[in-house]
């Protein structure tokens, strides 16, 4: 695994992506160094995580061996030619949504070892979940995977079903949380104090997703907590008079289809 990584770019993702990678139960830590043209961004990110700020580009690559590319999509492919020179057999990888392995390959030298990670704001509790297209990555994939899976979870993917399981995964974070906020509001709509109702759907989120992880199949843990006539049910049954799952495959396809546009 690389010892030491820079990010490029200090916004959300750099931030999880840190946050996660300098957790104290982390072992074997990486030197985190940052770069961001608002160099007041770098320079916090790296006092919050431990990590160092470097002034330029140039200087950032001289103290990494593995380079993350964090920068808004539309700059990604400026960023790769900037640096690309210089690179020599570090690998790099870009985590912005929509910005193809192919794009990425063109505006880097033939040579280069480049991958694409998709990761979600999770990774700054070790909780996060990372698909990867490994590229041109080659002998370096592993050191990839091994630098991410100190913060969640790795799954390669094809990079055809990309965007469908950034989709499904990546949004999930933003996803769950505005369903927490209607399950608090609906609370608070039935007399809750709004503390109160916050609480109950956080924990009741933490304690569903355990259990669903832990038994592995979410159609089994439903059928078990819907039991007929109870509370779970008649829940259950307004949501499906309501076509929650066509709501949901809506959600995924309007993802979809942005990440294609930003494409």
């Amino acid at each position: 695994m690389a010892v030491n990584v820079g990010l490029i770019g200090a916004g959300h993702i750099a931030h999880a992506l840190a946050e996660g990678w300098s957790r104290p139960d982390v072992p074997r830590q990486p030197s985190l160094v940052f770069f961001d043209v608002d160099a007041a961004k770098a320079g916090e990110l790296a006092a919050a995580t431990g990590g160092a700020a470097a002034a330029t580009a140039a200087e950032l690559l001289m103290r990494a061996d593995l380079v993350i590319v964090a920068v808004r999509p539309q700059h990604v492919e400026d960023v790769l030619r900037d640096i690309g020179a210089a690179l020599g057999e570090r690998p790099v990888v870009s985590v912005a949504a929509g910005v193809t392995l192919e794009r990425l390959q063109a505006a880097l030298p033939t040579a280069a070892r480049v991958g694409r990670v998709m990761p979600n704001v999770a990774a700054a509790l070790g909780q996060g979940l990372f698909m990867l297209v490994s590229g041109t990555l080659g002998s370096s994939v592993g050191e990839v995977e091994a630098l991410f899976a100190l913060a969640g979870d790795v799954v390669e993917v094809d990079e055809a079903l990309f965007d469908a399981a950034t989709a499904v995964a990546g949004c999930m974070p933003g996803i769950i949380a505005h369903l927490v906020a209607a399950f608090a509001a609906a609370g608070v709509a039935h007399g809750l104090a709004e503390d109160v109702a916050v609480q109950l759907a956080v924990s009741g989120v933490n304690g569903a997703a355990a259990i669903v992880a832990r038994e592995g199949d979410p159609a089994a843990v439903l059928a078990a907590a819907a039991t007929p006539g109870g509370m779970t049910a008649a829940a259950v049954e307004a949501l499906e008079e309501r076509e929650l799952a066509l709501t949901v495959d809506i959600a995924v396809a309007a993802a979809i289809a942005r990440a294609k546009e930003l494409a």
